[in-house]
């Protein structure tokens, strides 16, 4: 197949099969989407994985926020009308991975989202009642993935990758003190969500960087409801404690079993539309600064940790405002 062939060819390919992202308001998780063996724990890297080989693993995200008191809670409903609280979340996620070509790699991702303490308010005949909706949690949206290498230098050392996006419809009827959840509660919007993105690294001896931007468009799901669409942007730096850091995928050449590394990651949110009315207790543009550590036992397995403090947090209206997150991934390459 000749060159002029191969590339709409590939382009197809990583439209149709896509990487997670996760649309939602403030108390939603956001996870990179990265499969080397060595990558930046949440930004995406922008190395693919040769031709033939396996990635899979674990990535869990647990996020606490600032949850105000049933009676805060009320009294900010007085102001602010629809408004609800959540005292944490947990999403954890695998996926596998498949190096179709050196440049072309595809997966899928399933995460389980698990929302604890959450807390609305029934304006039911114009009382301000806090209600109680418990622990609920659900399967999200299946994510196929695909990333393709565009450009990679003589040296191997610089690496810039296309990355697209496709959310698929997870569950959507979690129910809550005996109702129904709003849609921004479920474990899914029940959408299709296409994204779009590129992803670069750049070695540099014992540093290594890596940066990666997605946008999401967000269709509507179930309710009549848009959750928004998200822009997400990250860096990362990589410091190799002992021996050079040249390539961001095989352990075996790093020389370096324990890496830093320190990232920003921020996310751009939309406001929410139900049946073509705007939320005004939606959109936000929230920063984290997140430093972590990585442990490679192994040439073809890794394991890493990640504590997120939000820097930035500008939130519309009345959201519950994250306060910390944890990010934990194992990734075993075959």
């Amino acid at each position: 197949m000749s060159l002029s062939k191969k590339i709409p060819l590939v382009m197809f390919l990583t439209s149709a099969f896509a990487i997670y992202s996760n649309t939602a308001l403030a108390d939603h998780g956001s996870m990179g989407f990265g499969i080397g063996t060595a990558s930046p724990i949440i930004t995406q890297t922008g190395i693919t994985l040769p031709t033939g080989m396996w990635a899979s693993g674990l990535i869990a995200q647990f996020t606490t926020f600032d949850n105000p008191s049933p009676s805060v809670l009320h009294d900010l409903s007085k102001e602010h009308g629809d408004v609800h609280s959540l005292k944490s979340m947990l999403t954890p996620s695998v996926f596998a991975a498949y190096g179709v070509t050196d440049n072309l790699t595809l997966g899928v991702r399933l995460p389980y989202v698990q929302r604890f303490d959450v807390g609305g308010v029934d304006h039911h005949g114009g009382h301000h009642d806090v209600i109680d909706q418990g622990n609920p949690g659900g399967f999200g949206g299946v994510s196929l993935f695909g990333q393709y290498r565009i450009f990679n230098s003589v040296d191997n050392l610089n690496h810039l990758s296309l990355v697209t996006a496709l959310t698929t419809p997870g569950a959507t009827h979690v129910r809550g003190a005996g109702e129904r959840l709003e849609t921004h509660s479920q474990p899914s919007g029940g959408s299709w969500n296409p994204a779009v993105g590129f992803s670069f690294t750049r070695a540099m001896g014992k540093v290594s960087l890596d940066s990666s931007i997605l946008y999401t468009v967000a269709t509507q799901g179930v309710q009549y409801t848009n959750l928004g669409d998200t822009f997400d942007y990250n860096v990362a730096l990589s410091y190799a404690f002992v021996g050079m850091a040249r390539n961001n995928l095989f352990v075996g050449s790093n020389n370096s079993s324990w890496t830093g590394i320190l990232e920003l990651n921020g996310q751009w949110q939309d406001r929410q539309k139900t049946a073509g009315l705007t939320d005004p207790n939606s959109g936000s543009n929230i920063i984290y600064l997140s430093p972590g550590i990585r442990y490679s036992g192994g040439k073809n397995w890794n394991t890493a940790l990640s504590l997120g403090t939000p820097i930035v947090k500008n939130i519309n209206g009345y959201q519950t405002p994250p306060d910390y997150r944890v990010t934990y991934r194992f990734v075993v390459a075959f």
